[in-house]
């Protein structure tokens, strides 16, 4: 019966960076999935103002560079400049994955973990699969992303969570390829659009909405998108295959330790409630989390988790709080195309900065380390 270190649940964004680091810190660690391939997405790139550094990624994973985002309301344009990545999902997945420290993780795939199990302390000492396989470890990390298997289980996450969910296609880019666009307006059925690009004259182009009726006929609405003739100057569509995905648009939460459980990135709702895109602020909770594990670790006190939270509450609460508040006023303001327009147009006089670090979440936060 093997017992480790830390028992990961989950392989996606945040279990394999704390794979990664942990097995630095020569801490032994399993890693669980449910899927058998860790770098099969059902959506494949992402934008990212992130610095590649900070999280030991290299030039590799970028699929497009990018220094200027054009915002479209129904008759409103607004472009800022400014420098940022389209990233390839698999390719940051796979650099990061290649860089575990496999003299001390073990990586387990198609493992459909279903329950924690609890000593006669009150810690818990076990995760168990559907087969009623047994996996022991002294810390536990739920990493298993809007799933929340272990964090809805210990009611850290609620059972329900309200989902952000989209779709894209990969399609010809007619536009210049250093430009991103977003899509904001009633125009958009109520949601959001974005047009990605990628290298060889190609782009990702993609429809999201946060409501439950849109979100049926997706794939219907970005199809009549595609007719726009402002979108039809971007991109021509040239192939049926659509992707989708959801990201977790749930209240922002303070609560991620429950004993020797600790739960990171989506399972607890770490993504920027503003922003959509979530490695960058997972990747920084996931550091966070690594420091704490191996500080419990070293003085044999699981009470060093605690930092987890303390550390990212210090760096992350008010801005996520701010953040949510401005989402929820997007998705009031965003059924009503007179109002993008006077609020984009008014944006004008705004600073670029101030427009981006809106935007990348920050709110001109400085990082605490």
């Amino acid at each position: 019966m093997d017992h480790f270190d830390v028992v990961i649940v989950g392989g996606g964004t945040a279990g394999i960076l704390l794979a990664r680091e942990l097995g630095k810190q020569k801490r032994t660690v399993l890693l669980l999935d449910r899927k058998k391939d860790l770098v099969n997405f059902t959506f494949n790139t992402l934008g990212s103002f992130m610095n590649l550094d900070d999280f030991g990624l290299t030039a590799n994973v970028v699929a497009q560079n990018i220094d200027t985002i054009s915002f479209h309301s129904k008759n409103v344009q607004r472009k800022l400049k400014s420098n940022l990545y389209i990233l390839d999902k698999k390719k940051v997945h796979e650099e990061i994955i290649a860089k575990i420290d496999t003299n001390y993780v073990t990586i387990k795939t198609g493992v459909a973990i279903s329950s924690i199990n609890k000593g006669q302390d009150g810690q818990f000492i076990s995760v168990s699969d559907k087969n009623k396989n047994d996996y022991f470890g002294k810390i536990f990390i739920d990493a298993s992303g809007t799933n929340g298997i272990l964090s809805k289980k210990v009611q850290l996450q609620s059972d329900k969570t309200a989902l952000a969910t989209g779709v894209e296609y990969n399609v010809k880019y007619l536009g210049n390829s250093s430009e991103m666009h977003l899509l904001i307006g009633k125009i958009y059925q109520g949601g959001y659009g974005w047009i990605f690009p990628l290298k060889n004259k190609r782009a990702i182009i993609g429809f999201g909405s946060f409501d439950d009726k849109a979100t049926k006929e997706l794939k219907i609405r970005l199809n009549k998108i595609l007719e726009f003739p402002k979108i039809k100057k971007l991109v021509l569509k040239d192939n049926e295959k659509v992707e989708g995905g959801s990201i977790p648009i749930t209240p922002v939460l303070e609560k991620f330790v429950l004993n020797n459980l600790i739960c990171v990135g989506d399972s607890v709702s770490q993504v920027n409630p503003i922003v959509g895109e979530g490695y960058k602020f997972i990747f920084e909770a996931a550091l966070i989390a690594s420091k704490a594990i191996d500080k419990a670790l070293e003085k044999d006190n699981i009470s060093y988790l605690a930092e987890y939270e303390s550390d990212w509450k210090a760096r992350f609460l008010l801005n996520y709080q701010r953040s949510k508040r401005a989402q929820n006023k997007f998705f009031k303001y965003s059924q009503n195309d007179f109002l993008m327009d006077f609020i984009f147009s008014i944006s004008k006089f705004f600073s670029t900065e101030r427009a981006i670090k809106s935007l990348s979440g920050e709110y001109g936060l400085e990082k605490k380390h």
